[in-house]
């Protein structure tokens, strides 16, 4: 609400200044685009070259995306039919990402289907069915896969299964088998009434008493490591602390480090965390610039339409995407090279507006602006994105 204000009184105060400088920032972007054409999931024309001549040469891709879409999944398969690719990071939490990892590899498509239904709905963002499909690609074409985030507060039941099944504790069993169960009540609840103060039990104090008991067992390294980053988790998510969560993202990457230092990398988030200057893209750069290379980073962003819930089962809860909503104000400029109603994609080149912009020739004052002009090499512009299906039906 104070940033929905704050615009408001802005666009009073200063409204000839700021019409100006996003009339210019949009006439330098319309010299600078190039379109590419989309059908059945096949990309093809200028724009469409441009990037993955771009992508072949550089070993470290960040693309920052507008999450819960079914057509950035689509660009991302498209590029990786272009490209190999040894690593693939994405913004999930390590454990996740290799139980499902172990699961698509390991079993049988009627093994799979059978514990997507009973998983799937706490799978992250890879609960959807277009980005389970991108996931499922990665791991048949033999591309190792990473997570980096926190640990998402619905996963709690998948990684406490996992443990469940490979502790050698049978106190230990017990207290995963309990976790489990009463994360699968509290999100029940949670469907039924979104307001219902139960979910997600991650914060209960319940699950604090039996993470606590945990910690006074003879475990594993690999469980003593996950009980360390669940407790690092709640506190991200209690204090809500961007900072602490943004270096875990870096140690968790660190860590890996021997593993795809001089591999081929590419990197799949949100916009916000792929800037060349600010949270993990800025890592990814300057361990591009220590080999003298460079990272290249590209943001894909929908004009209009709409994104899916977060989680399966949530009502009325797709959200509308528009250039004219707050959230999108700040790209109205760049945003504005695609003409209402077009059905092609447009790769813009944002090179000539950062030399515009280092040169003084533009007075932009929304820092949002500023960061995607300075953190980024390309902006991918979709006309319309649309909401995605979930892989199961809520069970």
């Amino acid at each position: 609400m104070k940033k929905i204000i704050a615009l408001v009184i802005l666009s009073f105060v200063i409204p000839v200044a700021s019409f100006s400088q996003d009339s210019l920032v949009s006439q330098i972007a319309s010299k600078n685009f190039a379109k590419f054409s989309v059908h059945n999931n096949t990309f093809s024309g200028i724009g469409w070259d441009t990037l993955v001549n771009k992508i072949k040469v550089s070993d470290f891709v960040l693309i920052g995306e507008e999450h819960l879409t079914s057509e950035i999944p689509s660009f991302f398969e498209a590029i990786t039919t272009e490209v190999k690719f040894d690593n693939f990071f994405c913004e999930i939490d390590p454990y996740s990402a290799k139980i499902i990892e172990s699961k698509i590899k390991n079993l049988s498509e009627n093994e799979l289907s059978k514990y997507i239904n009973k998983f799937g709905n706490v799978f992250s963002f890879y609960a959807l069915e277009p980005e389970f499909d991108l996931l499922k690609k990665f791991v048949k074409s033999n591309t190792n896969i990473y997570g980096l985030d926190q640990i998402p507060f619905m996963t709690d039941r998948l990684i406490s299964n996992d443990l469940k099944q490979k502790t050698k504790s049978k106190e230990a069993q017990k207290i995963y088998e309990h976790i489990e169960l009463k994360s699968i009540e509290g999100f029940q609840k949670f469907v039924k009434d979104p307001a219902n103060l139960d979910y997600p039990y991650l914060f209960s104090d319940d699950f604090s008493k039996q993470v606590s008991n945990l910690k006074k067992l003879s475990l594993s390294q690999n469980e003593n490591e996950i009980i360390k980053d669940i407790e690092l988790t709640l506190k991200i998510y209690k204090e809500e602390d961007h900072y602490l969560r943004v270096s875990l993202n870096k140690s968790n990457l660190m860590r890996e480090y021997g593993k795809w230092e001089n591999k081929k990398n590419l990197f799949k988030f949100g916009a916000w965390h792929l800037f060349k200057f600010e949270d993990i893209g800025n890592l990814v750069s300057n361990i591009a610039d220590s080999k003298f290379k460079k990272s290249l980073h590209i943001m894909v962003i929908g004009k209009s339409g709409s994104n899916a819930p977060p989680l399966n089962g949530m009502p009325n809860a797709e959200t509308v995407v528009d250039e004219h909503e707050v959230v999108n104000l700040s790209f109205k400029p760049l945003l504005s090279v695609v003409p209402d109603g077009d059905v092609d994609w447009y790769c813009l080149n944002l090179a000539p507006i950062k030399i515009a912009l280092e040169e003084g020739k533009l007075n932009i004052t929304d820092q949002d602006l500023i960061k995607v002009i300075n953190g980024y090499d390309y902006i991918v512009i979709i006309p319309k994105v649309t909401a995605p299906k979930f892989i199961q039906n809520l069970k």
